[in-house]
């Protein structure tokens, strides 16, 4: 099995020292930011099954998504992935020796809660199922009918491209105020502009998805 570990450093801001026509860009809430064109997708992949997890990034690879994955099956190699490799998308097992996809959930939720978390499981209930997507889980899929996973991951990684657009909108909406409190209405129409332009990529965003 073949298993990449892509490491990125994150990005680096200049201090703010006056207020500016142009907005910054918010921070997203986890990894760094949205996806740039020709970026891979960083997939954790937590599974105790070498097969499952080659199966898993086969279904991918055939799925048209192009990504890195690294594989984990232990509290303490998820733990320290989650902090390395940043990523954009947690694909998890539910059932591993002494670990669990519910345990690898809360952790995530913890952690980096705007990460998409697909349970990847060979049986799971109905009632299990409902109860990890109340947890915050975004979605499950079984192991014995796994052409659901591409559709799933592109779903999830386009949500949270979708969630980081909002959230920068919502910030350049916030310093457009600012603006304008502080009397630079020049400044802060211009920002105002910015702000529709990005409204509409937005929705744009959201009605491809």
């Amino acid at each position: 099995m073949s298993v990449e570990d892509q490491r990125r450093q994150p990005g680096t801001s200049e201090p703010e020292s006056a207020p500016s026509p142009v907005p910054p860009q918010a921070s997203p809430p986890s990894g760094d930011g949205p996806r740039s064109a020709g970026r891979k997708a960083r997939i954790l992949i937590v599974e105790d099954e070498p097969w499952d997890a080659e199966l898993a990034q086969r279904m991918l690879t055939d799925g048209g998504l192009s990504f890195t994955a690294v594989v984990v099956d232990t509290r303490v190699a998820y733990l320290e992935q989650l902090a390395a490799l940043r990523p954009d998308v947690i694909l998890s097992d539910y059932h591993l020796p002494g670990f669990s996809g519910r345990a690898a959930l809360q952790i995530a939720q913890e952690e980096c809660p705007d990460v998409p978390f697909i349970i990847w499981s060979g049986v799971l209930g109905d009632d299990a199922a409902v109860e990890l997507i109340k947890q915050g889980a975004t979605d499950y899929v079984l192991k014995d009918r796994p052409a659901r996973l591409p559709s799933v991951i592109h779903r999830a990684l386009a949500e949270a491209e979708q969630q980081a657009h909002l959230a920068r909108l919502e910030a350049q909406l916030s310093q457009a105020q600012r603006l304008a409190s502080l009397g630079q209405l020049g400044a802060a129409e211009e920002a105002m502009n910015i702000t529709r332009q990005l409204l509409a990529a937005a929705r744009q965003h959201a009605a491809e998805i």
